[in-house]
C-alpha cells in the first residue's frame, strides 16, 4: 500500500510538470516512475524554459542559442513550444553538423590522412547521410560493404582509415557497432572474456578481403603478368609474349606515368578472396601456426553468404539483423547518453554476456522503440527529448562509481570542444549555419576531376602510353635525369660552402624542373584540358574551401561616423571625444590581429577531423580520432586562459562581432541582460543585477567587456544544463 502511495504521488509529480508529446515518451516517464517509488526517490523538477532551450540547443544542434533564438522561444505562449522546437531543430542542418562530430569521433574519422581526399570525402559521406536522415542500421550496411572509388561513395574512407590494418580495423568494426572488446583476442586468447584467438580469425576472415589498393586502375588491353606454375601453363605462347612486351613498356614509361597517378593514391577499394592465416607463433591446439582461418560470426546465427553475396555482404547483414540484440542494444544506449549525460550500460563498448542495464526493462523498451522506429535516429531521439525524464532540471552530482542512477534528470555536463567552439562561433557571426555544407561542392569536383584522370587512364593501352611519352619532351630521360642530378650535387656543395643565395637559385631550378617533369608527364598522357584540370585541384581540397563566414570590416569609415554619432549625441567635450576615438581604433585593431590570428570561422564539421593541433578544439579536448571517442572534458588552465584572453575571446567583444554589436546597440540599462541571453540565454537575477551596477559605476565602459570575460569562464557557460 506504501509502495503504491509513493508511485501515485510520484506519478502525480511527473505528469503535473507537463505532459509527455508522444505516448513513446510518456512509456520512458513511467517505466522509470517505477524505479523511483522502488528506490524511494523523486524526480528533478522541471526545467525552466531558459534552461531547456539552451540544452535543447546544445544536443540537437551542437551550439547556444543567438539572442533572437532565446527570445523568440521565451516570448512564445504556446503550451507545445517545446515540442515544436524539437522538431524545428532535429529537421536543421544544425542537426546534421553536431551529430557528425559525434560519430566521426566514433569512427575515428580522420580527413587528413593517407589519401586526404578520400578522408575528406567519407566525411561528407556522413554528413550528407545524417542530412538525409539514413536509418542507421542502412548506414552501417553501406560502411561495412563498401568498395569501389572514393568517388563512387566517401563510404570507402570506413576501410581507408585502417588501411593495411586489416585485423585492427575488425577489432574496432566490434567494438563500435556491437559494444564489444575483442582486440585482446588479435595476439590471444581474452584474459576476461570467453573469445579466443581463433574466434577472433574468424570474425576477421569477414572482412579481410577487403583491399585498399594505391591505384585500382587496369590499362585497357593489359595482360595481366603470369605468376609462374599453372597460371603460366594456362597462358599461350602468345599471351605470354604481349604480356612480356607490355611489362617492358610499363618499365619505360613508370617515371610519367607515377607522376600522373600520383593523385589516384588512396582512393580505391576492393573486395577480394583473401583470408587471413593465424600467427607464425600461435599456440593453441585448436590449429597449427599459418593456417588459412574461415568465416565465422562470434555469437549467433551463421553469416553464410548467400549465392552472388560477398562475404562482407553476409557480415553486414547479420550484423545488423534485429535478431542480433548487441547492434540494436548499442546504438540506443549510445544515443540515450547522448541526450541524459550517462547510458544504462557502462561502459557502452564492453559489453558482456552478463551484463544488466541499469534499468533493463528501460533498456528492452528503448530497444523496442528504435526498431520500431526502424533505426530512424532523429524519430528515436524526438522521443527522447520529448520525455518529461529529458526535460527536468540536470543532476548535478553524479553517481559515484559502482552506483547506479536512476535518471531523475538528465546529468549536468560540461560542453564538448566542438559545442565550445560553435558557440563561440555563434556568438561571433549570429548563424554559423550559414557555413555548413559549404566544403561539399569542393570536394565533389575534386573527385569529379579524379573520376575524369581514372577513366581517361582506364581506356588507354599501353601501347598507346608509351607512344603519348615518346612523342613528348619528356621522352629525353636521361638527359632530364643527369640535369637534375648536376643540380642536386650543386646544390649540396652550395649548402657546405654556404653560399645562401646559390642555394636559393639551384633550388629553384631543381623546384622548376621537377615541376616540368610532371607537367610534362601530365600533357603527354592526359591531354592539355584534363591535366590542367588536375593540376589546378590535384586531388586535395585546398584550405580555404570552407565558407568563411565573415565578420564585418573592423575599424571601417562607415562604422567610424556610427561611433562618432554616439558619441557626438553623448555630448562629450574634444578631449573626450578624443578618447573615445582612441580606444575604438584600438579596438578594431585589436579585432584585425584576433582576425588574424583565428581560423576559418565555421562550424566544426566544416574543418579538418581533427582540427590542428593549437586550435581552440584541440585545447577544449577533441578527440585526436586515434581511438574510439577519445575526446576529454577536463578542464585546463590553459582554457581559463583561452576564454580569458585568447583569440577568440577578444574577438568576441570587439568591434564587428555580431554579438558585441546585439549588445552595443542596446540601452545602457539592457547590455547586462543582452549579454546574459546571449551566453546563458537567460536575465540576470536581481542579485547579478545590483552586482553589474556597482562594476558599471566603477569600471565604467569596460565593465561590459569584463563581464562577458567573467561568464566565458563560468561553469554556467561551460556546462549543459
Amino acid at each position: 500500500m506504501k509502495t503504491t502511495l509513493v508511485l501515485a504521488l510520484t506519478l502525480g509529480t511527473l505528469f503535473h510538470a507537463f505532459a509527455a508529446t508522444t505516448p513513446e515518451s510518456a512509456k520512458i516517464d513511467t517505466i522509470l516512475a517505477k524505479d523511483y517509488a522502488k528506490l524511494k526517490l523523486q524526480p528533478n523538477p522541471a526545467s525552466s524554459d531558459e534552461a531547456f532551450v539552451r540544452r535543447i540547443y546544445l544536443d540537437v544542434v551542437g551550439r547556444i542559442p543567438s539572442i533572437p533564438e532565446a527570445q523568440a522561444f521565451l516570448a512564445s505562449t504556446d503550451a507545445n513550444k517545446r515540442a515544436a522546437l524539437i522538431d524545428q531543430l532535429l529537421a536543421s542542418d544544425g542537426y546534421a553538423s553536431h551529430f557528425f562530430n559525434y560519430w566521426a569521433d566514433v569512427l575515428r574519422l580522420q580527413t587528413d590522412t593517407k589519401g586526404k581526399l578520400t578522408g575528406e570525402a567519407y566525411a561528407q559521406w556522413l554528413k550528407d547521410a545524417l542530412k538525409k536522415n539514413q536509418p542507421f542500421d542502412g548506414l552501417v550496411r553501406e560502411l561495412v560493404t563498401t568498395d569501389g572509388a572514393a568517388w563512387d561513395s566517401g563510404a570507402i574512407g570506413f576501410y581507408m582509415r585502417d588501411q593495411g590494418m586489416p585485423l585492427d580495423h575488425l577489432a574496432a568494426t566490434v567494438q563500435i557497432f556491437l559494444g564489444t572488446q575483442i582486440v585482446c583476442a588479435q595476439c590471444h586468447n581474452h584474459p576476461f572474456d570467453k573469445w579466443t584467438q581463433m574466434d577472433y580469425y574468424h570474425m576477421a576472415s569477414y572482412t579481410y578481403g577487403v583491399n585498399a589498393k594505391s591505384y585500382g586502375v587496369e590499362l585497357a588491353g593489359m595482360v595481366k603478368k603470369p605468376k609462374g606454375g599453372k597460371d603460366r601453363k594456362k597462358m599461350s605462347s602468345e599471351e605470354r609474349e604481349k604480356a612480356a612486351a607490355q611489362q617492358a613498356i610499363m618499365k619505360e614509361i613508370s617515371e610519367p606515368l607515377k607522376d600522373v597517378m600520383k593523385s589516384l593514391r588512396y582512393t580505391n577499394i576492393k573486395e577480394t578472396d583473401a583470408l587471413p592465416k593465424l600467427p607464425h607463433d600461435y599456440k593453441y591446439p585448436d590449429a597449427k601456426p599459418l593456417e588459412t582461418v574461415q568465416p565465422r560470426t562470434l555469437f549467433g546465427h551463421d553469416a553464410i553468404p548467400a549465392v552472388g553475396e560477398s562475404r562482407t555482404d553476409a557480415f553486414a547483414k547479420w550484423m545488423t539483423s534485429p535478431d542480433n540484440a548487441r547492434f540494436t542494444i548499442v546504438v540506443a544506449n549510445r544515443l540515450w547518453k547522448q541526450a541524459m549525460g550517462l547510458a544504462l550500460i557502462e561502459p557502452l563498448d564492453e559489453m558482456t554476456d552478463s551484463t544488466v542495464p541499469s534499468n533493463p526493462e528501460l533498456m528492452d523498451y528503448l530497444v523496442q522503440v528504435m526498431q520500431d522506429k526502424k533505426y530512424d535516429m532523429k524519430a528515436y531521439l524526438r522521443v527522447i527529448y520529448n520525455s518529461d525524464t529529458y526535460q527536468r532540471a540536470a543532476t548535478t552530482t553524479g553517481p559515484a562509481l559502482g552506483e547506479r542512477y536512476a535518471f531523475t534528470g538528465p546529468l549536468l555536463r560540461r560542453m564538448t570542444s566542438e559545442q565550445v567552439w560553435d558557440s563561440m562561433v555563434t556568438l561571433l557571426t549570429g548563424n554559423p549555419d550559414d557555413g555548413i555544407g559549404s566544403r561539399g561542392d569542393a570536394i565533389e569536383n575534386r573527385l569529379s576531376t579524379l573520376e575524369k584522370l581514372y577513366d581517361t587512364l582506364a581506356s588507354k593501352t599501353p601501347e598507346d602510353l608509351v607512344a603519348a611519352v615518346r612523342a613528348s619532351s619528356i621522352g629525353d630521360k636521361k638527359g632530364t635525369e643527369a640535369k637534375a642530378n648536376q643540380l642536386r650535387k650543386d646544390l649540396v656543395a652550395a649548402r657546405e660552402a654556404k653560399k645562401d643565395d646559390e642555394v636559393k637559385r639551384l633550388s629553384k631550378e631543381l623546384k622548376e624542373l621537377q615541376g616540368a617533369q610532371q607537367k610534362g608527364s601530365f600533357l603527354a598522357i592526359l591531354g592539355e584540358d584534363l591535366a590542367r584540370e588536375l593540376r589546378r585541384g590535384g586531388g586535395d581540397v585546398p584550405k580555404n574551401a570552407a565558407k568563411k563566414v565573415s565578420i564585418t570590416k573592423p575599424g571601417g569609415k562607415e562604422q567610424m561616423r556610427e561611433e562618432m554619432k554616439k558619441l557626438q549625441a553623448q555630448g562629450l567635450d574634444k578631449a573626450a571625444m578624443q578618447k573615445k576615438i582612441a580606444e575604438f581604433k584600438a579596438q578594431a585593431a585589436a579585432l584585425r590581429k584576433a582576425k588574424d590570428n583565428l581560423p576559418t570561422l565555421t562550424r566544426a564539421s566544416e574543418a579538418g577531423s581533427p582540427a590542428p593541433r593549437g586550435h581552440l578544439l584541440r585545447l577544449f579536448g577533441q578527440s585526436d580520432r586515434e581511438t574510439i571517442e577519445n575526446a576529454s572534458s577536463e578542464a585546463t588552465v590553459p582554457q581559463a586562459l583561452g576564454l580569458l584572453n585568447g583569440s577568440m575571446a577578444d574577438a568576441i567583444f570587439s568591434p564587428g562581432s555580431h554579438f558585441r554589436e546585439e549588445v552595443h546597440n542596446a540601452s545602457t540599462h539592457d547590455q547586462a541582460t543582452q549579454i546574459y541571453l546571449g551566453l546563458l540565454s537567460r536575465h540576470p537575477t536581481a542579485d547579478e543585477s545590483k552586482l553589474i551596477a556597482s562594476i558599471q559605476a566603477e569600471r565604467g565602459d569596460k565593465a561590459m567587456s569584463d563581464l562577458v570575460r567573467a561568464l566565458l569562464n563560468t561553469s554556467q557557460f561551460l556546462f549543459v544544463q
